[in-house]
């Protein structure tokens, strides 16, 4: 996805567009959250090998389809609009992105196939808290003799994973599930579409990947932010559609509540923060497939512009829905909940706010 989408790149958009209003619309995926699953397996297998999304990004060498992050960023686009659980973003962005920017062939060897099958699901551990995201160096969760101890909070898709790529003191250690001393705590989140959990080391044994760490996590932080902006510029553009539908059909006064200005003014905001949302994201997508020394601030401000405007459509869409949006059987809730989460995960607005300073020098 760049600033003018491909024909292959829209094919895609429209293939994953037609799987998710056939096979995992808002009615299957408020199944999903009723059960005790992160995700429906079915659909995500189905996401896997008949849509090929696992792959997309992974090299040919490795099983995948070899595509561009730039392609797998318009599937993360529709599957966001649909609020679609699945465990994509945990996989084959930030596991996936993680070990193919290090240096450690016998990893990617036995992973990359298996997360390209979709076969196995990978998640990345970094946060240790407030402003403990993406630590290194002063990370609280240590190495020694090949065994990890330390707490890891906020993991996406832990409880299903069959490998942990955790940082660490020492650099990234790959953990495998079924490791002796390793505790996996799901935990309610707000977001009832994500699958977090917080994830616990105890003298866990684990191998520390070759390769240089830091610069790993630099780019591997630059596709999170493109990756979630993406998502989040699309649920925002699902909340515009489904608040502007719902003021051309609630008549007040005799009239559709769309022609007063407290409606119209929000919903103008909202398409404004969108189209600069989505325009923001396109340059990001744009800048990480050319390599530009600009990458990583785009993909920090895009990701700024994006959490922002998706929680102010957000609350908007609840508001200007009246009654029936502050219901809990109103879908309006479910973006919400995203929204809230989405703008925190994987680095707040001050994280954004602090890498955008750094990358310019301020």
């Amino acid at each position: 996805m760049t600033l003018i989408d491909t024909a292959d790149q829209r094919d895609l958009a429209s293939s994953v567009k037609r799987f998710v209003s056939g096979q995992a619309p808002m009615s299957a995926v408020r199944e999903t959250i009723k059960s005790d699953a992160a995700y429906d397996p079915q659909v995500w297998r189905r996401l896997a090998q008949e849509l090929g999304l696992a792959g997309l990004a992974i090299p040919e060498q490795y099983g995948g389809a070899g595509a561009s992050w730039s392609d797998l960023v318009v599937a993360l686009r529709e599957l966001g609009a649909g609020l679609v659980p699945s465990p994509l973003l945990a996989t084959s962005v930030l596991a996936t992105g993680t070990l193919l920017a290090l240096d450690d062939e016998e990893a990617r060897a036995a992973w990359l196939p298996r997360f390209a099958e979709g076969t196995a699901v990978g998640a990345l551990a970094v946060s240790e808290g407030t402003g403990r995201e993406w630590a290194l160096a002063d990370s609280a969760v240590t190495v020694s003799d090949g065994a990890v101890t330390g707490t890891k909070t906020a993991v996406l898709n832990a409880d299903d994973a069959d490998v942990l790529l955790v940082t660490t003191s020492a650099g990234i250690v790959l953990v495998e599930r079924d490791a002796p001393g390793l505790t996996i705590t799901p935990v309610d989140a707000l977001d009832l579409t994500r699958g977090i959990a917080t994830v616990t080391f105890d003298g866990t044994p684990g191998r520390v990947l070759a390769g240089d760490a830091a610069a790993a996590l630099e780019s591997v932080i630059d596709l999170a932010n493109l990756a979630l902006a993406a998502e989040q510029a699309a649920a925002t553009k699902a909340c515009l559609d489904m608040t502007t539908e719902y003021a051309k059909i609630r008549y007040s006064f005799g009239q559709p509540i769309g022609i007063y200005q407290g409606v119209k003014h929000p919903l103008a905001n909202i398409y404004t923060d969108w189209a600069l949302t989505d325009a923001a994201v396109r340059k990001a997508s744009e800048s990480l497939a050319e390599g530009s020394e600009t990458a990583s601030l785009d993909a920090a401000v895009a990701r700024h512009l994006a959490s922002s405007g998706y929680i102010e459509a957000a609350k908007q869409t609840m508001l200007l829905h009246g009654g029936i949006g502050f219901t809990w059987e109103h879908d309006a809730h479910l973006y919400y909940r995203n929204a809230i989460t989405g703008n925190v995960l994987l680095g707040g607005p001050t994280a954004q706010q602090d890498r955008i300073a750094a990358t310019l020098g301020v």
